[in-house]
């Protein structure tokens, strides 16, 4: 498909990218759609500015997406991640406590919480939650990760390795379980299985080497690896 093209009497045809159209227009679109579309769009837009570091921005989304949906857990999920990058963590608690009240059941506010607690090193309240958020979704192979990282913070080996064996279960495709089992083993003295665990990851990111995720993943094990000569 080409490119649209803007024309005049005075210039040529010059084709227009979409990331050229300035961010603002798009918030125009609300005044066309349905009440869903535009809370729709207008977590998007808050997503959007999270992700790229807008966190004032985002917050300010949010709490508008909230003042139209209250009764929406993931609205608080998403604020109160942003709150945690803020390093808030009062209102990222107030936030996940909220989504909690309003959903028990979603995982996501446990796995969240718990990562929050990790942040702070508090481990014992971190794997805590991510017990909370497994037990709710045991695929939340996400949460048997961090929980593993919390676990080899505390010195606890073999609970780490469990959770990485049974996220492996799940997600047996995993540059990242493999690294982390592999950076387990590391720590815990057992230089050939973490090789070993080193070099699956290595081989499952250069099947995936445009991903910017297992990108960072074969960084990190190049960096573990250095450190075992």
């Amino acid at each position: 498909m080409q490119a649209a093209k803007i024309t005049s009497n005075n210039t040529a045809s010059q084709p227009v990218s979409a990331r050229a159209i300035p961010a603002r227009r798009f918030y125009r679109l609300d005044n066309w759609l349905s009440e869903t579309d535009a809370n729709f769009l207008l977590k998007k837009k808050a997503l959007w500015e999270a992700k790229y570091g807008h966190y004032e921005a985002a917050i300010q989304l949010f709490n508008r997406l909230i003042s139209f949906e209250p009764n929406t857990a993931q609205h608080y999920v998403n604020r109160g991640l942003v709150h945690t990058w803020q390093r808030q963590w009062d209102k990222a608690l107030s936030d996940y406590d909220r989504a909690i009240k309003i959903d028990n059941t979603l995982d996501k506010a446990y796995s969240n919480w718990a990562n929050l607690y990790a942040k702070k090193q508090d481990w014992a309240e971190a794997i805590s939650n991510y017990d909370e958020a497994i037990d709710l979704n045991p695929l939340n192979t996400c949460a048997r990760l961090n929980q593993a990282s919390a676990f080899r913070e505390m010195g606890n080996y073999e609970e780490a390795l469990t959770c990485l064996d049974i996220a492996l279960f799940f997600c047996p495709g995993s540059a990242a379980i493999y690294a982390e089992r592999g950076r387990t083993y590391h720590v815990q003295g057992d230089w050939n299985c973490a090789i070993a665990d080193y070099k699956t990851a290595l081989e499952l990111t250069e099947t995936h080497s445009t991903k910017t995720s297992d990108l960072k993943v074969a960084r990190r094990v190049k960096h573990w690896m250095d450190s075992l000569h």
